[in-house]
């Protein structure tokens, strides 16, 4: 990490103790405001495409957080440290205390303006904690290869999955939600409690942002890669179409796979690009 990055705590409202790098610009022409980049499944603020992204918008002028949420990671500790945590155990609807105590310790840095930056999963995260709490001081959202992890579209992809959510919700019927299954996750095998299984896949389709796209109240840039699996691209449009066109920009990068590798030099000129024109 580049010497202007700062390790922070914060803790959430139910006393998780997360964690993230606070990437300072030297200069910058909105010294109030600050992006929270938000990691993907099992990801943290140290892996995956979002730190490196911050620490180059630094160089741009843009301060920069890049947070842990408590899905960091497969498995980790938690609470006070005698629970686990992780993307295991999850449950989808808890980002928003994540996000909530993330911008209340970047308030405590003196920052009075947001913009959410997600990537994967942490894009859903994103839409769906501003469509939740359609908040003032934040000011944009950034959605990079949000997947399509709800109940009907999962259901479309795979043709195990509703017997898989079915046996989930009967475990979880059954008092068994913190017993494991492996199972699918936006391309890769994952470890869940039958309970998380069914808070992030199931049909109560929390997690279809697609309507919280609609109503974020604030400008939204969604991305997504030209080499990834088609149901990115074809999600980065309907987001596009919810948001409507006067409120959403809309980039397929060439050649761009999901962690956008070898593509960051792209990534970064376009965000840095609309972060300028939409905060001018």
């Amino acid at each position: 990490m580049a010497g202007n990055a700062e390790l922070l705590s914060f803790v959430t409202s139910d006393q998780e103790t997360l964690h993230g790098a606070l990437f300072r610009a030297e200069d910058s022409p909105h010294p109030d405001l600050a992006l929270v980049l938000i990691h993907g499944v099992a990801m943290s603020f140290y892996t995956g495409p979002l730190p490196a992204f911050a620490e180059a918008l630094a160089g741009r002028g843009h301060h920069g957080f890049s947070i842990n949420t408590r899905g960091h990671d497969w498995i980790s500790r938690g609470g006070d440290l005698t629970a686990f945590r992780g993307a295991t155990y999850e449950n989808f609807e808890e980002c928003l205390l994540d996000v909530d105590a993330a911008i209340e310790r970047l308030q405590q840095e003196g920052y009075a303006r947001f913009v959410l930056v997600g990537h994967s999963l942490g894009s859903v995260k994103s839409l769906y904690y501003q469509g939740t709490r359609q908040r003032d001081d934040v000011v944009g959202v950034i959605s990079c290869s949000a997947p399509k992890q709800f109940y009907a579209a999962r259901c479309a992809e795979d043709p195990e999955f509703e017997a898989r959510m079915a046996e989930a919700e009967g475990r979880v019927a059954g008092g068994e939600g913190e017993e494991y299954l492996w199972a699918p996750a936006s391309g890769a095998t994952g470890l869940f409690t039958y309970r998380t299984y069914v808070s992030k896949y199931g049909r109560h389709e929390t997690n279809d942002v697609r309507p919280h796209a609609a109503k974020l109240g604030c400008p939204l840039l969604v991305t997504a890669g030209e080499i990834e699996a088609a149901y990115f691209r074809e999600y980065a449009h309907e987001l596009d179409e919810a948001a409507g066109p006067d409120n959403c920009t809309c980039i397929i990068v060439p050649g761009a796979n999901h962690f956008y590798a070898g593509c960051e030099d792209f990534m970064i000129d376009a965000l840095d690009g609309w972060l300028k024109e939409k905060l001018a």
